[in-house]
């Protein structure tokens, strides 16, 4: 510390022969902006050509929004076909008698009337009953029919929330992506009541991806196309169309509420632009990204083509300023950003963080300053650290002074317990927290009188109030210590039961602090292997026989498992 102190008294501001950090930021910059103002006068010289532009874009954005509405269009008239053959009078009585046929004749005249693609009943055990199906390439009425068939449905997600009677916000239909013999299907699914408001069945209503791009082409006169989650192509209306990168499919997905992304491609020899944004049905339920794509036309082509010639003249000139701009940046912030990448580690608790000076200027200064600014907290906290646990073990020590009985425990258990947390893969300042946790589980018992501490008989009904009082008074004893805060979860839980019947807050499972959880057995163990006043020390296998008798009860069942484990691996009992 002297040695530092030394080094900054004889330190000035003056740089020791080297460039002031003031002049090597400014100078590269001056010049840059002078070649970006020449060059803002051609760009400004081009707003007509970006006009041009702005034009297709806007387009492309409005087919976009366009498909948007017409893949809603789509669900909600699907849920209308749904809402109709689930409540057609005999639907369900054909389902429950398993009655293809029936359920044929019934369903038949909805189902082509709405012109839909795919339709299929399946009964309240997932079992499938009929599927009715448009004929590839037929007439609006060719149906083909199948029945009693392995249903690939039962299984899926979307169809087991139907049969276990599942809702949601958006209530009991559920919608997913399907992949069959026939190609990627987009399905609906809900649910058939009998007379009696019991499950028949489930109906689910789907059409082939491949149709539903093709409908929305028909509509937007923009080329469609589909894309999974990873970016592979489901269906497209494109002859040649190309898939996206992984990266691209979850950056749409991740900026959907504050835009979309925009690419270029050729296909077929066609340069196109491309909408992506997210696939979703029911409200929000993500199947995939939906790409809505434009040629573009002779306009655009021409009005990039004169701009670029533009860009060309400027360009030899910018690719200098380029090159040299990022050396000198590179040169510049590197040892800049050293020290903020320090910084940062700093602030997330790491002292141990050095910076070593790359150069004689300021930001030398800067660095070494930094050094000696960390060396002198790290050494601060590790004093402070010491501090605090040096108090915490007096506080545990002067309560075991009032009970020479219990002398000892609160060193054996407080190392237990952390041998036991890190068994259970606890680490880091939660480990600390639990250390010091278990140092002061009874320090609520300063305010237990000496009478009832060192009673050997039973305790009377007011004295176990009295003493049962503790972990609350450990609370208000320790709440406004913030460094303790993260540790009050042993002195205030340790005595509650798995079961709900332990004391002061009766919490129940997982509702008690892990921590707490782990000292608790580690706290009764230690008792139990003691001598105490009124009995002797009982032997280790019967202590291991009554803590797993009440695992369940007193202790979490695996944490129960875990310590036994760690007595065994330690040879601290032979199990």
């Amino acid at each position: 510390m002297k040695d530092r102190n030394m080094f900054f008294a004889n330190q000035n501001t003056n740089l020791r022969g080297g460039v002031p950090l003031r002049t090597k930021i400014t100078i590269p910059y001056l010049v840059l902006s002078l070649i970006l103002a020449v060059a803002a006068a051609y760009i400004i010289t081009q707003l007509v050509v970006e006009n041009v532009e702005e034009r297709f874009t806007k387009q492309l954005f409005e087919a976009g929004k366009i498909s948007s509405e017409l893949v809603v269009n789509h669900e909600m008239q699907f849920l209308e076909s749904l809402r109709l053959l689930s409540s057609l009078e005999g639907v369900s009585e054909a389902i429950l008698e398993n009655d293809p046929n029936k359920l044929r004749t019934l369903t038949l005249g909805v189902v082509a009337n709405d012109q839909r693609e795919a339709v299929e009943f399946l009964d309240k055990n997932g079992n499938h009953i009929l599927s009715i199906r448009h004929r590839k390439d037929g007439n609006p009425e060719e149906y083909d029919f199948s029945t009693g068939r392995q249903s690939l449905f039962s299984e899926l997600n979307f169809v087991q929330n139907v049969l276990n009677q599942t809702s949601d916000l958006r209530g009991d239909k559920f919608a997913e992506l399907v992949r069959t013999d026939g190609g990627d299907y987009l399905y609906i699914s809900g649910p058939i009541y009998d007379s009696q408001g019991n499950l028949a069945g489930v109906v689910l209503v789907g059409e082939s991806l491949e149709n539903l791009a093709t409908d929305m082409r028909a509509k937007t006169f923009a080329q469609i196309t589909f894309y999974n989650s990873s970016g592979d192509v489901l269906a497209s209306t494109l002859p040649d169309p190309r898939g996206l990168s992984s990266e691209a499919a979850l950056e749409t997905v991740s900026i959907k509420d504050s835009g979309s992304i925009r690419r270029d491609f050729v296909s077929s020899n066609i340069s196109f632009a491309e909408i992506l944004g997210v696939f979703e049905i029911r409200n929000d339920h993500e199947i995939g990204v939906l790409g809505v794509a434009l040629s573009r036309n002779p306009l655009v082509e021409v009005s990039m083509t004169s701009r670029w010639q533009i860009f060309l003249l400027v360009a030899a000139a910018i690719f200098l300023i380029i090159l040299v701009g990022i050396n000198l940046a590179n040169r510049i912030t590197k040892p800049l950003l050293q020290l903020v990448n320090a910084s940062v580690r700093v602030a997330e608790g790491d002292l141990n963080v050095t910076v070593a000076p790359e150069s004689n200027d300021e930001v030398a200064v800067l660095a070494e300053s930094f050094n000696s600014m960390v060396a002198s907290l790290s050494l601060s906290q590790r004093e402070l650290l010491k501090s605090y646990d040096d108090t915490l073990e007096g506080w545990a020590k002067a309560l075991e002074l009032r009970d020479k009985e219990t002398e000892g425990h609160s060193d054996r258990v407080t190392q237990l317990t952390v041998r036991l947390a890190v068994a259970m893969g606890i680490q880091g300042q939660a480990l600390v927290n639990i250390r010091r946790g278990a140092l002061l589980h009874d320090i609520g018992k300063m305010g237990t009188p000496d009478a009832i501490l060192r009673k050997e008989g039973p305790l009377s009904e007011d004295e176990r109030r009295i003493i049962e009082r503790h972990p609350r008074d450990a609370y208000d004893m320790l709440k406004k210590i913030d460094y303790l805060r993260p540790a009050l979860a042993i002195p205030v839980c340790h005595h509650e039961k798995w079961d709900g019947s332990g004391y002061p807050q009766r919490l129940k499972g997982e509702q008690i602090p892990i921590s707490a959880r782990i000292f608790a057995i580690v706290d009764v163990w230690d008792a139990l292997i003691s001598d105490r006043p009124y009995r002797k020390a009982l032997p280790r296998k019967e202590v291991v026989a009554y803590l797993k008798s009440q695992s369940g009860v007193h202790f979490d069942p695996k944490i129960v498992e875990a310590f036994t484990q760690l007595l065994k691996a330690n040879n601290m009992v032979d199990i």
